[in-house]
């Protein structure tokens, strides 16, 4: 429909759609709001924004609130909301003020699981396995954090020499997750979902997630985390494989579930061996200094000293409480690199299979999360680099 506007001019009509209020109102606080709070972003005049909330849109509009609500635009036409499933997977999270999981926490364990039974299926098919590694250990046995720690590390090849190697707790990590990658355990570090920046994953929702699976484990570490939180984290994750133990964690030193007590302990006895901790710890003067030197936080130490009766709960409370101050590393960026995020081994044997022929292109850049043109780019650097080899 056109009419004249003020000049003599013939101006397009906006038509505007109905659509069912229930669907409208759903999409709405998967957005994280309301129908009356979108339209009110959206539109300025009051009768447009009654219009909205009557469940009258344009179609600019509805394709705005489905971007914001991030479903498919034709959701929006349906008479009721679909009944989607979500990935389930234990929450071991018990601090009191753990926030619930997130739309953004759900696509990211979406994401991986894909990835994870992709990987898995490409594995069978070269007839890979199952790991000994993964549920090595029972919760319900109480195996020592000592044992378990001990076999982590020996498995992995992790040495004091490591640590040593590392410039600084960045690098510690990309040391330690390359040994446990070269394992059969895919790690993957990210702050965002998939590969949008601007939707980030909150380090006070969690830290991170295990998937225990028999010949394809996967480990996930919150990006968004400070970097010496981060190393703990993974060797927590990890455990989690050795235990065969499913579950977002948030890592907090006070949780209480079994499993989670146990990581922890598991984590701490890899990271900071208690012998090693003796000799560095003079007194809580020199808590800076263990912290640097074994790469980890000031709370890790600090309840390292505290297990050991070397300090009083007040001063682990003190720490605690600072160590909710402490600098994240910052927004994430473009500049986070593709294998890191998806995984390096994940990322190299995308691209082999693409570059191959046996996954074509636009499959593997929805698996890595970028486009397909992306993938043959990174495919040739990585065939130049590595001479055409191949994951097994």
């Amino acid at each position: 429909m056109k009419r004249l506007d003020k000049g003599g001019e013939r101006k397009a009509t906006v038509e505007a759609i109905t659509f069912s209020r229930e669907v409208l109102d759903w999409a709405a606080e998967k957005a994280g709001g309301t129908l009356r709070s979108f339209a009110e972003s959206v539109a300025k005049r009051d009768k447009d924004r009654e219009r909205i909330a009557e469940g009258r849109l344009t179609v600019p509009q509805a394709e705005k609130l489905a971007r914001k609500a991030h479903i498919p635009f034709g959701y929006l036409f349906l008479a009721e909301p679909p009944q989607l499933a979500r990935p389930t997977i234990p929450d071991l999270r018990q601090v009191q003020d753990a926030e619930p999981l997130s739309q953004e926490f759900y696509e990211t364990l979406e994401d991986a699981l894909v990835k994870q039974d992709w990987f898995a299926e490409y594995l069978r098919e070269h007839g890979a396995q199952p790991l000994s590694i993964v549920g090595k250990f029972s919760v319900r046995e109480r195996p020592s954090p000592h044992v378990v720690a001990a076999d982590i590390a020996k498995e992995l090849g992790i040495s004091d020499e490591d640590r040593r190697k590392s410039v600084d707790a960045d690098g510690y990590f990309s040391r330690l997750s390359a040994k446990a990658e070269a394992k059969g355990i895919l790690v993957m570090k990210s702050g965002f979902v998939k590969s949008n920046t601007k939707r980030t994953l909150s380090e006070k929702e969690f830290r991170g997630f295990a998937l225990p699976h028999p010949i394809a484990p996967l480990v996930f570490v919150n990006g968004n985390d400070a970097k010496v939180a981060a190393v703990f984290t993974l060797l927590h994750e990890i455990a989690h494989i050795w235990l065969g133990v499913e579950g977002v964690s948030d890592v907090s030193l006070k949780n209480s579930h079994p499993s989670e007590r146990l990581c922890n302990a598991v984590a701490a006895n890899v990271l900071v061996p208690v012998d090693h901790f003796n000799e560095m710890w003079g007194g809580p003067q020199d808590l800076e200094r263990t912290a640097k030197f074994f790469r980890v936080s000031k709370l890790v130490i600090a309840r390292r000293a505290l297990d050991q009766k070397l300090v009083d709960q007040a001063f682990y409370d003190e720490v605690a409480a600072a160590s909710r101050k402490i600098k994240k590393t910052g927004a994430p960026t473009a500049d986070i690199t593709i294998p890191v995020r998806n995984g390096k081994r994940f990322t190299k044997t995308v691209l082999a299979s693409a570059m191959s022929g046996e996954t074509l292109l636009r499959d593997a850049g929805t698996l890595l999360n970028v486009r397909a043109d992306t993938v043959a780019s990174l495919g040739a650097k990585t065939r130049k680099i590595t001479g055409g080899d191949r994951e097994q």
